[in-house]
């Protein structure tokens, strides 16, 4: 948490954001060494998330992922992917400047409503989709695919977020790095095998979908052990509670396949019949605050600049 780090160094980023016009308020997210704030960009008038990291919190991290976050952070051009306007390193911090997802993550949507409807299900999995074919376009893997890193914004279009794992990978390369949350590991990665990078963000793109339509996952991964175990028997079990349809199910147990070549493409899987006719463009209009009166309308713009909303956004790394 920022308020466990050192008064010195807090105060000497929060003087530096400030300069650059940077005017931070509530943290929305905190991890093991970084924290998320809602911040008002002076420059880009509106608001943003502030991420910022602390170099001295983990040496592993900052020596072998951190370099790569950042060089793919500035390469990664998709609308279904958080922008990252600026970068900012003041020792011993880096800061990135970053779009915010007004409705925060798709975690959040699912514990609203219990589960989302398979329709709403499509649109939010096409996008995903089109996010990671465009990774796969510049020969980057995710390798942290779960619903807390697919963010929503003012008009529920998806927005993959947080490349702290994430590395360049020809195809055909394999990786050995351990890494991503368990509950949406590949059987590969739980038994140590080298493996595709690719293939590993189909399956943990397939628990994404599961978790979405039934609201709960399809493998307990407080025993790892026997977690496995069903992994490579290849059982998938619905809730009986839930109605979904014959397709949706077959296309969770063909990409939860144990074997990483037998799963499908990302071209398969959005030309699946459950997928195909999908509408995937980008929902445009007014947001609830621009939808208001202008006089209510232009009293919040100013009551931002003061004291941003409280919505939950970007996790922290």
């Amino acid at each position: 948490m920022m308020s466990s780090w050192d008064p010195q160094s807090t105060a000497a980023i929060n003087s530096e954001l400030k300069t650059r016009g940077f005017l931070c308020q509530d943290t929305i997210g905190e991890g093991t060494f970084s924290i998320v704030k809602l911040a008002w960009s002076n420059r880009l008038e509106k608001i943003i998330a502030m991420k910022i990291i602390d170099k001295r919190k983990d040496f592993k991290y900052c020596k072998r992922c951190l370099p790569r976050e950042l060089q793919i952070v500035r390469k990664v051009d998709h609308n279904n992917i958080i922008r990252v306007y600026e970068i900012i390193e003041k020792d011993p911090f880096v800061c990135l400047v970053e779009e915010f997802a007004e409705k925060g993550d798709l975690l959040r949507r699912i514990r609203q409503t219990g589960r989302v409807d398979e329709s709403e299900s499509k649109f939010f999995y096409r996008q995903i989709m089109e996010a990671l074919v465009y990774l796969k376009s510049i020969d980057v893997v995710h390798r942290d695919l779960k619903c807390e890193n697919v963010l929503l914004d003012a008009y529920q279009n998806v927005k993959l977020a947080d490349f702290g794992f994430a590395r360049f990978m020809k195809p055909g390369e394999r990786s050995k790095t351990f890494c991503g949350s368990r509950a949406y590991l590949s059987p590969e990665i739980i038994r140590g095998r080298p493996y595709d990078g690719y293939l590993a963000d189909i399956w943990s793109a397939g628990i994404v979908l599961y978790v979405t339509i039934t609201g709960c996952m399809p493998y307990n991964d407080r025993n790892i052990k026997k977690m496995l175990e069903k992994q490579l028997q290849h059982r998938i079990s619905f809730p009986r509670s839930v109605l979904l349809s014959a397709e949706v199910k077959q296309l969770i147990f063909e990409i939860l396949h144990p074997i990483p070549t037998k799963r499908p493409s990302l071209d398969n899987i959005i030309h699946s019949k459950w997928l195909a006719t999908t509408d995937y463009k980008m929902r445009v209009g007014k947001s609830r605050s621009e939808s208001q009166s202008s006089s209510e309308s232009d009293r919040q713009q100013s009551s931002y600049k003061v004291l941003p909303p409280k919505t939950t956004l970007n996790k922290a790394a």
